[in-house]
């Protein structure tokens, strides 16, 4: 069944459009896919893995198998993080992170991806940038056969506090880090105007002795930071 035209089924609209990561992460991604179908107990028959047969049985073991069920063990969740962050489709990761926020909550996601950010490879941290869009919202499998979504409840402030250390994180990131794709996979995210950024981190990003940093023309036209 198609998803309906409906603007509660549609992911939050608040970043452009997600990049590509510049790399070649597909060896990794499909031993995620393999180790997902693995704990689903699904069945992808004689293909060789890697091939485009495996490759679309496999997504679709997987999208069916995480839908039918209304719980996952907790052992899923790395699998699922994992496979959104190396994922090589931006769009597509959002069948894996929007099943790990439905079983595991917004506040878990999120930090999972966090520490990514701040501690995993480049080709990490560019995959849990992309992932983050995703993780932005709280979502839920509608049985009329689509994804729902709602402002996550966050009566603590725990996910507001979460947020704005992403943000910092992101942004030091993004200016420290050389690495392309990384810059590319932050820059959506990323509060540019000085009246969304927190004062703290426009102080920061904008001091005299700061350098630019350069996005190329290609990628999103010139955008300049501070380094």
């Amino acid at each position: 069944m198609s998803e309906p035209d409906d603007a509660a089924d549609k992911p939050p609209l608040t970043f452009m459009a997600l990049p590509s990561p510049r790399g070649d992460s597909r060896t990794t991604f499909y031993h995620c896919l393999a180790v997902l179908t693995d704990l689903l107990g699904a069945d992808i028959g004689p293909e060789k893995p890697g091939t485009r047969a495996w490759y679309y049985k496999t997504w679709t073991a997987i999208r069916l198998g995480l839908r039918a069920r209304e719980t996952l063990p907790d052992q899923f969740f790395d699998a699922l993080i994992r496979a959104g962050i190396y994922d090589p489709n931006p769009s597509r990761s959002a069948h894996v992170i929007k099943p790990a926020v439905a079983a595991f909550g917004c506040l878990r996601v999120q930090t999972a991806l966090l520490d990514y950010l701040r501690s995993g490879t480049s080709a990490e941290r560019a995959g849990a940038a992309r992932a983050w869009y995703w993780a932005s919202a709280a979502w839920r499998w509608n049985r009329g056969g689509w994804w729902t979504h709602e402002k996550p409840a966050d009566p603590d402030g725990s996910l507001a506090a979460l947020r704005r250390a992403w943000f910092e994180a992101a942004l030091r990131e993004f200016v420290a880090n050389e690495d392309i794709d990384v810059r590319c996979s932050i820059l959506p995210g990323l509060p540019l105007s000085t009246g969304a950024t927190p004062p703290t981190f426009t102080a920061w990003s904008t001091r005299p002795s700061a350098s630019p940093v350069l996005i190329p023309m290609n990628t999103y036209g010139t955008v300049s930071r501070f380094k």
